[in-house]
């Protein structure tokens, strides 16, 4: 019983989130937003906002763009990307480079399985958000005034690490 009361909230969030992008590029993504990049870019949001600044835009290249990063973390965890070249080479290979003037990326590991069947996704969350936000050079990230655009991915239970990435562009 009990847990059947955390599914229904959990479902009329995700419907009440569906209808308010209904119609919107978020369904035209390749890789559209979870509920978990949802949440974590209204936490982002709250944050520039509270800090003078306007809110991001969920983005659907750079859900794209934060797919292949996410697939390459657990290959090799840092901007860098397997190959060798810098992550700034996935706007190039998608075909994104003349779209925006700049970018960037914060990324975040786990060392540890999160149980989504099992934990509340929202705790998964808050915790990496906490993680960047007191951190100095992700908290600058997130507050860079000049970012318009956000995308966002989370990879659990990846051989025993979770993973998430945030990509900023303007």
């Amino acid at each position: 019983m009990k847990k059947t009361l955390r599914i229904i909230p959990a479902l009329l969030i995700i419907t009440y989130l569906a209808s308010t992008f209904e119609g919107s590029a978020y369904a035209k993504s390749a890789n559209p937003p979870d509920i978990y990049d949802i949440i974590m870019l209204q936490k982002i949001n709250s944050f520039r906002e509270e800090n003078g600044l306007p809110a991001l835009e969920l983005n659907d290249d750079l859900l794209d763009v934060a797919d292949v990063r996410l697939n390459e973390l657990p290959v090799n965890f840092d901007h860098t990307r397997p190959n060798g070249e810098s992550y700034k080479t996935v706007y190039t290979e998608l075909g994104l480079t003349d779209k925006y003037e700049r970018g960037s990326e914060n990324i975040a590991k786990i060392l540890d399985d999160w149980d989504f069947e099992n934990e509340n996704g929202d705790e998964y969350v808050e915790y990496i958000f906490e993680a960047y936000v007191n951190s100095d050079s992700h908290r600058e990230n997130m507050l860079k005034p000049y970012w318009k655009y956000y995308g966002s991915g989370f990879l659990t239970n990846y051989n025993g690490n979770c993973y998430q990435i945030q990509v900023f562009a303007k």
